[in-house]
């Protein structure tokens, strides 16, 4: 796709200088130009001040369509910035996770160190601990 408007770019950009040229080229009169809040006067081929009025036109309707964009560029920023702040929310629980899942490693393998360990003179019961059997499966 990005090759097709490349192509396309340069099928109409070319076209447009070498028309732009021969128009130049064609138009060297001199043409007086009256500035009025100014009262200036100035003479200068009419190509140039075709070109002039051009680029002027390109400059002032870029300037429009970046003001026109700011609301979409704010919006762009805060959402940003918000995507910022969930991915730092998202490392700090990851954090957290990986630290509980730490303890909780830690603690499997506390129980497994004690059983292999030589009994002490004072056992303590397991008060509390209840195993329980998953619930029967009716198959009919």
């Amino acid at each position: 796709m990005r090759r097709i408007l490349s192509w396309a770019s340069w099928l109409i950009m070319v076209p447009l200088f070498v028309a732009s040229v021969v128009f130049a080229l064609h138009n060297k009169s001199l043409v007086a130009l009256d500035l009025w809040p100014f009262g200036l006067v100035v003479e200068l081929p009419i190509y140039l001040a075709l070109f002039a009025v051009l680029g002027v036109g390109v400059i002032i309707g870029g300037i429009v369509a970046w003001l026109g964009q700011g609301r979409v560029r704010s919006n762009l920023r805060a959402q940003a910035y918000q995507g910022e702040v969930a991915r730092r929310a998202l490392n700090a629980e990851r954090e957290k996770l990986d630290a509980l899942a730490q303890e909780l490693n830690s603690a499997k393998s506390a129980p497994q160190s004690a059983a292999t360990a030589p009994a002490s003179s004072s056992p303590t019961p397991a008060v509390g601990r209840q195993e329980t059997l998953p619930p029967p499966h009716n198959i009919n």
